[in-house]
């Protein structure tokens, strides 16, 4: 009987089959690993910035001042009071805010009251639709306000986007008047 000193050829290409379909079987889940990551992150990218543009817009309602208030689609116009002062510097806490989409833009434009410098601030990129309106304890839900309308019977802003992977998202903000 004669011992066998190695493999034969035929157990060799058999073991190196099995090692390349284990090999892109694995590449395959790995890649479908890191795409759905991709996926995740950029998604969550998305969310992370919608919320923040949320936020802006909701901290700025909340120091709405009683006088103007224009809204007049896709514009959202009204003037803030509290703005912080960290230099103490000699100039009023209020603070004139619009926000307007142009293109794909949200953008938030701030005039500090008795100053002709407008600050231009990048909100929100990717928005398809925008669309503000105000509720009326009057009235209800109006789609426009001109600055001579008396805002002391406004209970809440409603905010509807549409951006990037979100559909539409609906965000109703109360007044601080509305606030108890």
């Amino acid at each position: 009987m004669s011992r066998q000193r190695g493999f034969t050829l035929l157990e060799l290409v058999i073991a190196m089959a099995i090692f390349a379909v284990l090999g892109l079987a694995s590449w395959g889940l790995f890649d479908s690993v890191l795409r759905v990551q991709q996926g995740t992150a950029a998604h969550e990218r998305e969310l992370r910035n919608l919320q923040r543009a949320m936020a802006v817009i909701e901290r700025d309602l909340l120091h709405v001042a009683a006088q103007p208030m224009v809204l007049a689609p896709p514009l959202f116009q009204f003037q803030r009071s509290h703005w912080r002062n960290p230099l103490d510097q000699p100039r009023s806490e209020r603070q004139m805010l619009t926000y307007r989409l142009e293109g794909s833009v949200l953008w938030r434009e701030s005039q500090g009251e008795g100053t002709e410098f407008v600050q231009r601030q990048r909100l929100l990129e990717g928005v398809r639709e925008l669309r503000w309106r105000l509720f009326d304890s009057q009235s209800g839900w109006v789609a426009h306000w001109s600055a001579g309308q008396d805002t002391k019977a406004l209970m809440a802003l409603e905010v509807q986007i549409s951006a990037g992977r979100f559909k539409s998202i609906r965000r109703v903000l109360p007044m601080p008047g509305a606030l108890p």
